[in-house]
């Protein structure tokens, strides 16, 4: 209860002090990582944009092996620096990230969730802090969701390769993810992440979301230390035995149907709670392709299927997944402890 009675004020501070997200940040010249233009595309130029937005003005471009200095990562784009400024490039035009103080900066990618709520009614993920803006998808009673921070009133998630807005006045309440292990309990999670899918009314399309459910129900576990979750060998194999149906999935670059169809989405969720905890260790891990799938920032997506998924706990204590699937959320929490 202790710990509990912290955070709950821990989190009134930081809802009252708020923290700018990222769009609406002074322009920070840190030097967070070191990376190259990408070489995947030979024979073609990366434009480099005075704004996060492809609409903006064009002030330079790159060749593929170029090195850059990062400054700042977004769900669409990298800020890096730029004759003195900062300047934006596309994330799928960079690679080979590395962190240039790699124990106070977390692997590239990682985008830390503080907070995350259980929703209580019908609330729209806005496309702008803004009630009068697009709205995203309309999440609805029991879906889960997970928030980078709160800024003036307003929660902010990653909504595929954007950011995505709720009003936390329509929030029954919002919790708090540990800010360290050791508050961490059955109630607390370590660490939390969803990803946004389909909703599409379609034979194939519910057959996927089925598979959501299954790869949640299957990885729901508790790993103990020095444990290794091998993602297609726990979670599949993706059969129909095993309660999978033929759905849409990415094989050789192209779509396809499979049993499991969707599964990498479920991977790729997992991969973005293990990128947030340093005490697990990824020991495979392979991209979709050059582009990466379109439901989560560039650079963070784990290939299932064909390829895997594999991580260890190297903590001195159990972790436990929980996941729940709804309206389009998939929601991944990990918790210490075994229960």
């Amino acid at each position: 209860m202790k710990n509990k009675r912290i955070l709950i004020i821990t989190l009134a501070l930081l809802v009252v002090l708020g923290s700018l997200p990222a769009p609406a940040r002074a322009q920070n010249t840190q030097v967070l990582y070191n990376a190259i233009i990408t070489k995947l595309f030979a024979n073609s130029m990366t434009s480099v944009y005075t704004e996060a937005d492809k609409d903006s003005r064009v002030i330079d471009t790159m060749k593929p092996g170029t090195p850059i200095q990062v400054v700042e990562v977004l769900p669409n784009y990298v800020g890096i620096l730029h004759k003195g400024n900062v300047a934006y490039v596309l994330r799928h035009r960079i690679a080979d990230a590395v962190a240039v103080d790699p124990v106070r900066t977390p692997r590239y990618g990682t985008a830390v969730n503080h907070y995350y709520a259980t929703l209580d009614k019908a609330t729209p993920v806005k496309a702008a802090p803004d009630a009068n803006s697009e709205t995203l998808i309309t999440l609805y009673a029991g879906a889960k969701i997970g928030f980078l921070d709160v800024n003036d009133g307003w929660a902010y998630t990653i909504f595929k390769r954007q950011y995505g807005y709720v009003d936390t006045r329509l929030l029954p309440q919002l919790e708090m993810v540990a800010p360290s292990e050791a508050y961490s309990n059955q109630d607390v999670p370590l660490a939390v992440y969803n990803s946004f899918y389909n909703i599409a009314d379609t034979d194939t399309n519910k057959s996927r979301i089925s598979n959501l459910v299954v790869c949640g129900q299957r990885m729901d576990v508790t790993m103990a230390p020095g444990q290794t979750l091998d993602f297609n060998n726990n979670v599949g194999p993706f059969t129909k035995r095993n309660g999978y149906l033929p759905a849409g999935a990415l094989a050789d670059g192209e779509w396809t149907l499979a049993y499991g169809g969707g599964s990498c989405q479920a991977s790729s969720t997992l991969y973005n709670v293990v990128l947030q905890l340093m005490g697990l260790t990824v020991l495979r891990r392979a991209p979709h392709g050059p582009n990466a799938i379109s439901y989560l920032p560039h650079g963070v997506d784990a290939s299932s299927g064909a390829l895997n998924f594999v991580f260890r706990n190297d903590y001195d204590f159990p972790v436990t997944l929980r996941t729940h699937v709804q309206d389009g959320s998939m929601f991944i929490a990990m918790y210490r402890g075994a229960f």
